[in-house]
């Protein structure tokens, strides 16, 4: 009998070891990518566009417990407050949608938990609530991955995570932040707030924001900030990164990895050094407030001289470089890099929420983007900046009427799932799985997904 209770327990802790090491998902990478989501949860449907109630986006997100959230519904939910995610283990596959995908409106995502995966998902802000909000925000979580995401319209920042720890931020779209909207400081608007102890940040894409492209934060640890795009900043590119947050002594140091980026001026771009500008550090104190920077192989467009040698008018800075140059990089988990060319490329081709398809407003943003131009602009940025051509509009947009406001979502019909776990009849099937028994979502196959993550891995 004891040898069968120890062979019981030696196989559970190998289970939960090999979790403890499995990948979110196949295609995760960098120190959010051991997230363990919802993996062996229930699952909650969504099955309407309500801001509340059974069946609403809501009702999974702030449940406790392992979840799962799929949806059996396209389209925008307006919310009437904030989506808050306040209770670990959460995985949110917008891939499930059956149409063209979901979008959240009105009100912000926060994330406010651990273990959290969100994938392919649409947060189109907008200014209807009157408040100042981020569109996007996570700080001092652990172990969150964001994986394709859309995020744009919002009255502060579009997408800022940061002060968190093992964390992972990847192929994102992080758009038209509104420049003079409700902020209660004015004009504001900004891309983000980037910089988490062991943080990845990579393979996105931030495109129209007069700055905060993005913004370091202060007492950001080791952040690895590498093979993104930026394209049209204003008046900032990256820059912060201070040593230590100022009245809080957990976040203490700033190491950055600022490596194969790819950053293309646009009509909103000072001309200058600003546009040429890959990171600006900040400080505060000269003596005791310098974050550490390795800055290599980045590329502006446009400039070769810069591009051939970053720390040759690339990276600005009253502070003499000696301070603040690390000579190799911090040792940080390696993704599946690329020039900051091929990120170029491979970025615009497969950035943010493409997954159940584009919307619109992104494959107008991409196009924008490779192109080289905006189509739309607000009336406040170039009445309070200055552009290398007024004729051209500058893509700061204030309001997001000013782009047409949001797109339709048409919706389709969901394949049926008898049992309601998340997998469909016909994938079951195929799978050797019974349709009738919704607790084989959580069979463990033997790479280590349970068979519904295995599901949601297979939507192409």
């Amino acid at each position: 009998m004891r040898k069968l209770t120890l062979t019981v327990l030696i196989s559970v802790l190998t289970l939960l070891n090999s979790w403890s090491q499995q990948l979110a998902f196949p295609t995760a990478e960098g120190y959010g990518k051991y997230s363990k989501g919802g993996r062996g949860g229930v699952v909650y449907e969504v099955t309407n566009l309500n801001d509340s109630g059974e069946g609403s986006l809501r009702a999974g997100v702030e449940a406790s417990g392992p979840r799962t959230v799929v949806f059996r519904v396209s389209g925008t939910i307006t919310l009437e407050s904030p989506l808050s995610i306040k209770h670990p283990y959460i995985t949110i596959a917008g891939q499930t949608a059956p149409g063209d995908g979901i979008c959240i409106r009105k009100h912000p995502l926060t994330i406010g938990a651990d273990h959290v995966v969100i994938r392919y998902l649409r947060v189109r802000l907008g200014d209807e609530s009157g408040e100042d909000y981020d569109a996007v925000s996570s700080r001092y979580t652990k172990h969150i991955i964001l994986d394709h995401l859309s995020a744009s319209w919002s009255v502060d920042e579009c997408f800022s995570v940061y002060h968190c720890d093992s964390i992972t931020v990847q192929w994102c779209i992080i758009s038209e932040s509104m420049s003079k909207s409700n902020h209660v400081k004015g004009t504001h608007g900004f891309g983000g707030i980037w910089g988490s102890n062991y943080g990845t940040y990579h393979h996105n894409l931030l495109a129209h924001h007069s700055s905060r492209n993005p913004r370091m934060a202060s007492g950001a640890g080791n952040t690895d900030y590498r093979n993104n795009v930026l394209y049209n900043w204003g008046y900032q590119s990256l820059y912060g990164g201070e040593k230590a947050q100022q009245g809080n002594d957990k976040f203490n140091f700033s190491n950055f990895n600022i490596v194969a980026n790819y950053y293309k001026p646009g009509p909103a771009t000072q001309q200058g050094e600003v546009s040429y500008r890959i990171a600006n550090p900040s400080y505060r104190d000269e003596a005791n407030d310098l974050g550490k920077w390795f800055v290599a192989d980045n590329v502006i467009e446009g400039n070769a001289s810069v591009s051939a040698n970053n720390w040759n008018g690339g990276v600005q800075t009253e502070i003499a470089s000696e301070k603040i140059k690390l000579d190799k990089a911090w040792p940080s988990m390696p993704i599946k890099q690329q020039t900051a060319e091929g990120a170029y490329t491979i970025v615009l081709d497969n950035a943010g929420a493409t997954l159940p398809k584009r919307d619109a407003v992104d494959q107008r943003i991409i196009n924008e983007a490779r192109g080289g131009f905006a189509t739309f602009e607000g009336e406040s940025y170039k009445v309070e900046n200055k552009v290398a051509d007024s004729s051209k509009k500058s893509g700061i947009i204030d309001t997001q009427k000013d782009v047409g406001g949001w797109p339709v979502l048409h919706s389709s019909p969901a394949p049926l799932d008898t049992d309601h776990d998340g997998m469909p009849d016909s994938w079951e099937q195929k799978n050797k799985l019974d349709k009738d028994n919704p607790d084989d979502r959580n069979t463990v196959a033997p790479d280590g997904y349970t068979m519904l993550e295995k599901y949601l891995n297979s939507i192409k």
